[in-house]
């Protein structure tokens, strides 16, 4: 009966954020009273709808969508191997600490403005992006890697457990299901880190230069759209990813 409970809450809970969520919308449309400052709802989603037929938006979001894979990857696996090497030897870690450190606090606006000067708007928010996700994506892995069980090894290696059946049959399973889920939170990060960095970037065939060619029109129901469009996405990684952990979890 309780576990039934839970079912219903964790199916109703979400709903009901997200009615809140327009709830404040409405509120706060017929509180300014002003379409240009803040667009309904359903003129929000009619928009929203209305941009899937227009090509222009695909090459917009496929550009977009593009750069983000680019920049996950690239930076999933280099925080992935840093990550390994700290777990493996202690000194790496001590070295990577403090460049984790430094690259976690770098200012991203004065960095996109750099990396415009060295690179171009194409590149710029693929490296923005991957520096900003790289130092959350490397603590999570490493924190993963960190806390698979010891006692388990120290008995795989006092019976002579085969190095390969080990990492098969405990490390994989041991760090698999969080690292889908921290796969997951990285790429949604990096979608969003991306159009911010397309809008300061100017970048031709994206979502940022989309928004910025919507406020330069003073379009604001457009870039609602473009931000829910961007925030619809990010959820939908999110919960694919989970989903793919949780069953990966049953599956172990």
């Amino acid at each position: 009966m309780k576990e039934k409970k839970v079912k219903i809450l964790n199916l109703i809970l979400p709903i009901a954020s997200i009615l809140a969520i327009i709830v404040v919308w409405i509120v706060a449309y017929y509180s300014v009273g002003n379409d240009a400052i803040m667009p309904s709802f359903s003129e929000t989603l009619v928009t929203f709808f209305s941009l899937f037929a227009k090509g222009e938006f695909y090459l917009a979001l496929g550009g977009t969508l593009l750069r983000t894979v680019i920049s996950f990857v690239a930076s999933f696996v280099f925080a992935f191997g840093l990550a390994l090497l700290s777990y493996k030897i202690w000194w790496v870690k001590k070295i990577l600490s403090p460049v984790v450190s430094i690259v976690r606090v770098l200012p991203t606006i004065a960095v996109v403005l750099l990396l415009l000067v060295w690179t171009n708007s194409f590149v710029a928010p693929i490296i923005v992006a991957l520096l900003v996700v790289f130092p959350t994506t490397y603590t999570g892995i490493e924190s993963v890697l960190s806390s698979i069980d010891e006692k388990q090894l120290e008995m795989c290696k006092v019976f002579g457990v085969d190095e390969k059946a080990v990492l098969k049959k405990v490390k994989i399973p041991q760090i698999l299901p969080s690292t889908i889920n921290i796969a997951g939170t990285a790429l949604s990060l990096t979608l969003k880190l991306m159009v911010a960095a397309e809008v300061l970037s100017y970048t031709a065939d994206s979502i940022g230069n989309y928004l910025q060619l919507a406020k330069l029109y003073d379009n604001t129901v457009t870039m609602m759209a473009l931000v829910l469009v961007t925030v619809v996405i990010g959820v939908i990684i999110e919960m694919v990813f989970s989903l793919i952990s949780k069953k990966v979890g049953k599956w172990q």
